[in-house]
């Protein structure tokens, strides 16, 4: 059988040796998890931007709609900006008629030679997957149905301010696991008559889940 402790210790020489060493330092370099799906070709980022009207209470937004349950689960960060004084809002499951928006934004892959494409789907008439809808003030007026659902966070956005992640300092506080087979709006929404320059960005990942 041997000794435990000597098997133990030659599997980790084994698993040093496999590991790719820093030149300088001999150091292991390792990347974190999102990073390693960037280079998977499992990572995808999507963004908005329009100028509203001078209009208190102007919003914009981006729906997208996570594959069904048994599928892929969204690993997702969230970032927004404003010209002017507005307030962001995570919206889960709202009420959205179909078709409202704008259907032909594409996702993208952020690793660029890779060619698979994302499992979300945007809000057409028959959904299409690796699209988002946009969705401007207009056409979530022209909506008598819709409804904001489950607000997840709403907080303000300092006028003029680079983008700000939807939740902490580092991507452990930012990151949320979407509900699978849900739809999510992703809304800013003016709190001055000022016109404003909204800025929404998506950047997830989809991986299967192993439990």
């Amino acid at each position: 059988m041997g000794n435990p402790l000597i098997r133990g210790a030659e599997r980790t020489a084994r698993g040093l040796a496999q590991a790719q060493l820093d030149n300088l330092t001999t150091a292991v370099k390792v990347i974190d998890y999102a990073h390693h799906e960037v280079h998977g070709g499992s990572s995808f980022t999507a963004q908005y931007t329009i100028t509203t009207a001078a209009t208190g209470g102007h919003r914009s937004g981006i729906y997208i709609k996570t594959p069904a349950a048994g599928g892929k689960l969204v690993h997702m960060t969230v970032s927004f900006a404003a010209s002017t004084a507005a307030t962001y809002s995570i919206c889960e499951a709202p009420t959205i008629a179909a078709n409202t928006g704008t259907d032909t934004s594409i996702i993208y892959n952020r690793y660029r030679d890779n060619t698979t494409t994302s499992g979300c789907l945007n809000n057409a008439a028959v959904p299409t997957a690796n699209y988002i809808t946009t969705l401007s003030q207009a056409e979530i007026v022209g909506d008598l149905t819709f409804a904001t659902g489950t607000v997840l966070r709403t907080a303000p956005l300092t006028a003029g301010a680079g983008p700000k992640p939807a939740g902490g300092d580092s991507r452990d506080n930012q990151e949320y696991i979407l509900k699978a087979g849900t739809a999510y709006v992703f809304l800013i929404t003016n709190t001055a008559a000022s016109a404003n320059a909204h800025y929404i960005q998506l950047d997830w990942y989809e991986h299967t889940n192993k439990q």
